[in-house]
C-alpha cells in the first residue's frame, strides 16, 4: 500500500505540467454569473461536518448560482485518497490539507493555486509570518489556515483526586514517572495515559526536541546522537513497565480517532492527547479540563507544536478558481461564515474571525485556553524533513514495535537513527 502512495506522488509530477497549462477549462472561460459547481473535501468529526454543511448552505443561499458538493469523512485514509485523486486529476476544487503535507505535495509541481495576489481573498487578516512559516512554498502562499492549532492534554481531575494525585500538578517528565503509576495501582484496568502508538510517537518527538532541539533539522541532518536516542527510549520504557500507559493492543484501533476509544469514554484513562481543533470530538463523552505538556528544565526547544489547524488549498486547474477563492474567503473572513463555523476548526487564524467569535461569546473557553497554553510555550516549526510522510512512517514503525516490547531501548535507538538516516538519503 505504501508503495502505491509513493507511486501516486510520482504521478503528480506528470499531472503538474497539465495543471500548469490548464488541462481543464480555465476559470477565465467560465461565464460570469453562470452556474458553478465546486467540490470541497475535508476531514473531521460530526461537529465540524455539521457546521461546515450549514456554512455551505448559507453560502449557496447568498450565491444562488453556486453549488458546492461536500466530500467529507474521518482523518483515517484521507491522505491516501487525496494523493490518489491528485495523481489522477480528480481532486476537489477546494481541499483541506494537513500542514505537514503541504511542502511534500507542493514540491511535486503547480498543484495548488498561488494565493499571494488573489483579489478575492483578504490576506491582511492573517499573520504574515504564520502564512510564511506554515502555508508557503518557494515564497508562494499555497493555502490558508483555518485556525491556529496546538497540542493539549485533556485531564480528568476527579479521577486523579480519587487515586491521590493533585490535579493542579505542573507536569514534567520526572513527576509523571513518580505519580503516573498510582492510577493502575488503584485499579488494574485504568491508566494515567491512554495514548495511541502514533500519539506516543508525538511524545517521543517532543522529548527529542527538548534534549536535542530536533529529530531532523532544517539542514536535513539527524539532530540527536545514538546515546540521546537510547536515553529517550529508556525513559519511555518506564511508561510501559510501570503501567503508566495503556498497552498498544488496547489503543491501536483508535490511532487516528482516539476520542472513540471506549476506555476513554468509560473513564479508564486519566489523560488524553488532542489537537485543540479536535477537542469537540471528545466533548460530551466525559468531563475533562485542559493542562499543559511536560517540559524538562532548560530544554533545547519545548517541542510544543503550534501550527494551522488545517490548510485550505485550491486546485490550480480548477475551472472555477475565482469562485473557489471567494468561497474560501467567505469561510475565513466573512462574519456570517465565521459565525456558522464557530470553533469547529479551532481558534480562527484571522483577526476578524477571532473578533467575531469573541464579540458573540462563541469562542469555546477550553479551546481558547488550550490554544493559549500552546502559544505560550510554542516550539519552533518542525522541519519539512521531519514532517515528511515517509519519515513519520519510519518513526511510527520503530515506536510501535518498541511499544509492543519487540525492541529494547538500545535496539530502538539504533533502528530509529539508522532507518531515519537511510530514508533521508532517498529524499530530495
Amino acid at each position: 500500500m505504501k508503495k502505491t502512495w509513493l507511486l501516486c506522488l510520482c504521478l503528480i509530477i506528470g499531472h503538474a505540467a497539465l495543471f500548469a497549462g490548464g488541462g481543464k477549462q480555465d476559470s477565465s472561460t467560465a461565464k460570469p454569473g453562470g452556474p458553478v459547481t465546486l467540490r470541497f473535501s475535508w476531514w473531521g468529526g460530526d461537529e465540524r461536518h455539521q457546521a461546515t454543511l450549514k456554512m455551505i448552505e448559507l453560502y449557496q443561499q447568498q450565491n444562488p448560482n453556486v453549488k458546492i458538493e461536500a466530500e467529507y469523512g474521518g482523518f483515517d485514509g484521507y491522505y491516501q485518497k487525496l494523493v490518489t485523486q491528485l495523481a489522477g486529476g480528480t481532486s476537489a476544487d477546494i481541499m483541506q490539507v494537513d500542514q505537514p503535507w503541504l511542502f511534500e505535495l507542493a514540491s511535486k509541481g503547480e498543484i495548488f493555486l498561488n494565493l499571494n495576489n488573489n483579489s478575492a481573498i483578504d490576506l491582511s487578516t492573517f499573520d504574515a509570518n504564520f502564512l510564511k512559516n506554515y502555508c508557503s512554498y518557494n515564497g508562494n502562499i499555497k493555502g490558508l489556515p483555518t485556525g491556529a492549532n496546538g497540542e493539549t492534554l485533556l485531564m480528568d481531575g476527579v479521577m486523579l483526586q480519587r487515586v491521590g494525585i493533585n490535579p493542579n500538578t505542573v507536569w514534567d517528565w520526572d513527576n509523571i514517572i513518580r505519580e503516573g503509576p498510582k492510577v493502575n495501582r488503584t485499579k488494574s484496568d485504568q491508566y494515567f495515559f491512554g495514548l495511541t502508538p502514533m500519539q506516543v510517537r508525538f511524545q517521543v518527538e517532543k522529548y527529542f526536541s527538548q534534549i536535542a532541539g530536533d529529530v531532523i533539522n532544517d539542514s536535513k541532518q539527524i539532530a540527536f546522537t545514538e546515546k540521546q536516542a537510547e536515553d529517550v527510549f529508556t525513559y519511555f520504557k518506564q511508561w510501559f513497565d510501570l503501567k503508566i500507559i495503556a498497552p498498544f493492543a488496547d489503543t491501536i484501533l483508535y490511532n487516528r480517532k482516539a476520542w472513540e476509544s471506549p476506555d476513554w469514554i468509560n473513564g479508564n484513562y486519566a489523560f488524553a492527547r488532542s489537537w485543540c481543533s479536535d477537542m469537540a470530538n471528545y466533548r460530551g463523552k466525559r468531563p475533562f479540563s485542559v493542562t499543559q505538556y511536560p517540559i524538562m528544565a532548560n530544554p533545547k526547544d519545548t517541542g510544543i507544536i503550534t501550527r494551522p489547524s488545517q490548510i485550505l488549498c485550491i486546485k490550480n486547474d480548477s475551472p472555477y478558481k475565482e469562485e473557489a477563492a471567494k468561497f474560501v474567503n467567505f469561510m475565513l473572513n466573512n462574519p456570517d461564515g465565521i459565525t456558522v463555523l464557530g470553533s469547529s476548526r479551532g481558534v480562527p487564524a484571522t483577526t476578524i474571525g477571532r473578533e467575531t467569535l469573541k464579540a458573540k461569546g462563541m469562542l469555546d473557553p477550553q479551546v481558547e485556553q488550550a490554544t493559549n497554553n500552546a502559544l505560550s510555550r510554542i516550539g519552533k516549526p518542525q522541519s519539512v524533513w521531519q514532517t515528511n510522510s515517509e519519515i513519520t512512517a519510519v518513526m511510527d514503525d520503530v515506536v510501535e514495535r518498541f511499544g509492543y516490547g519487540q525492541l529494547t531501548p538500545a535496539q530502538a535507538a539504533k533502528e530509529f537513527r539508522d532507518k531515519l538516516t537511510a530514508k533521508l538519503a532517498t529524499l530530495k
